[in-house]
């Protein structure tokens, strides 16, 4: 029985190890993921319900649209899939859909296979990107404004991976509090390039979010980076629970994701914090949109708007 318990003891740390390395790597990608999406929603229930989606695709989806199905175009062709079909912006009012990429893969190659998850989280990840490019080339100070996004960033990513949500919500608290100021400053708001930056992270942002069908083809490819990363970490830990660790010396610790989390938490940091640009600008779109077409509403004695459902 010892022997059945110790193995299933490091059957378990091995669970916990691969389950800490999943919400470290991808837990900010899923929880601004759905506030990102929840805000959509409840933005575009507040049009259908007082004006029709027709004015909100023409603000925002003719910008917003494009640069989400290219998210997924772009990993497409970077997993090597093949694109069968793909519409830019091309709104049908009969089902809602304003833009689609069909694709097809090897199903018997595992990179396409977890190319799968990153096709599916494209959209927030490239939306992310494009709000960089943005705040680099439209943003007045933008030197100011990235030295305060980075200054806040790691520290989010080293409390995810720390397993602190509390240090999580602080690390959020702080780093909208920051963007908020540098970005929403008298100079700015007098600046005509910061009102350019200003619409196209609304349409941006506005269109981050994954959708079911982006959610639901997604969810094959993480099972697939799941059960790989189960297999590595298994690797790890029954080299270095028979010593065989050490014939590699030095070059061992280069096999391990850890010691490149200095670099990674750079990255998801940066990443975080531009999520956090994100959200703070969907969540004024919403709440912009539901005065406005409230009044509007209350105007045509049709009272109030119910967004949330």
């Amino acid at each position: 029985m010892d022997k059945i318990n110790a193995l299933l003891d490091f059957l378990g740390s091995v669970i916990l190890i691969t389950l800490g390395h999943l919400i470290w790597l991808l837990g900010l990608i899923f929880i601004f993921g759905l506030i990102l999406y929840l805000l959509a929603r409840f933005t575009r229930l507040t049009y259908v319900k007082s004006v029709g989606q027709k004015l909100d695709i023409v603000v925002t989806g003719w910008i917003g649209t494009p640069v989400h199905e290219l998210g997924h175009a772009i990993f497409c062709i970077l997993f090597r899939h093949k694109i069968v079909d793909i519409k830019l912006f091309n709104p049908d009012p009969n089902d809602g859909t304003l833009g689609y990429v069909t694709h097809s893969y090897n199903p018997n190659s595992t990179f396409q296979k977890i190319g799968n998850f990153f096709i599916g989280i494209g959209p927030i990840l490239f939306g992310a990107l494009v709000l960089y490019a943005a705040l680099y080339y439209l943003m007045p100070d933008f030197k100011t404004v990235f030295t305060t996004v980075e200054k806040h960033s790691t520290n989010l990513a080293q409390d995810v991976q720390a397993g602190s949500w509390l240090g999580v919500w602080n690390a959020i608290k702080i780093s909208t509090t920051n963007i908020l100021t540098v970005i929403f400053n008298t100079d700015n708001l007098t600046n005509w390039r910061f009102w350019i930056f200003l619409y196209l992270s609304f349409c941006v942002a506005s269109h981050m979010e994954l959708s079911p069908p982006d959610i639901s083809g997604a969810k094959g490819g993480l099972i697939t980076m799941v059960v790989a990363l189960l297999i590595f970490n298994l690797f790890i830990l029954v080299v270095e629970a028979f010593g065989l660790n050490s014939y590699a010396g030095t070059f061992w610790q280069y096999i391990k994701l850890e010691t490149y989390a200095p670099y990674i938490n750079k990255v998801l940091g940066t990443l975080g914090a531009l999520f956090v640009y994100a959200v703070i600008i969907s969540g004024l779109n919403f709440i912009i949109s539901f005065i406005v077409l409230s009044i509007h509403n209350i105007t045509r004695r049709r009272g109030m708007i119910n967004p949330f459902w």
